[in-house]
């Protein structure tokens, strides 16, 4: 069984902000997981574990995919919820293309069986986990909310395999998906 899913990497430029914010995070006192800075991305569907057999099918199914390169806004750094925050995360403005994307592959993989998203999809880039929350962490935000800024430029998709381990979660890429459609 491999556990995948389907994400946009991150340019290096942008990764880079993030990695600096998190330094301004580590001074509140919340406990916090940070995200490594190479983990970083988009995610655009989470498949789950699958059997092996079914791989091929699955890339021969996301290469049918036919959408056209885009770019998207870094936005806001923030979190999930204002009472009870689990994530930190940036915002991403896309003017629905990644939204658009999103949906092509969830539609695509459906017809493989795999169950469609139940959550309306909101692009993220998620930067830590909160494992307990302290106030200080809205303190620490109003420091970096609008400190992370620039374009992500969206020609490829990519299928990843994802494996848990006790130092956090291992990514390796299994296909990349170019993005060639027409407007």
């Amino acid at each position: 069984m491999v556990r995948l899913f389907v994400a946009i990497d991150l340019p290096d430029d942008i990764s880079d902000q993030f990695r600096d914010a998190q330094n301004t995070l580590r001074s509140c006192r919340a406990r916090l997981t940070l995200v490594e800075q190479e983990s970083m991305h988009i995610t655009l569907k989470f498949i789950g574990e699958v059997s092996g057999s079914s791989l091929t099918s699955i890339t021969d199914i996301l290469q049918t995919i036919d959408v056209p390169p885009f770019s998207m806004e870094v936005g806001l750094i923030g979190t999930n919820s204002q009472r009870a925050p689990r994530v930190v995360w940036a915002e991403v403005n896309d003017s629905g293309q990644c939204r658009n994307l999103a949906e092509n592959i969830d539609t695509a993989l459906s017809s493989l069986g795999f169950d469609p998203e139940k959550r309306k999809f909101r692009a993220h880039i998620t930067i830590a986990r909160v494992r307990q929350f302290h106030q200080s962490l809205f303190d620490a935000l109003a420091e970096i909310s609008t400190s992370c800024s620039g374009t992500i430029p969206v020609k490829e998709f990519i299928l990843k395999k994802s494996e848990l381990t006790p130092d956090g979660p291992l990514y390796t890429d299994i296909l990349r998906v170019p993005l060639q459609g027409n407007a």
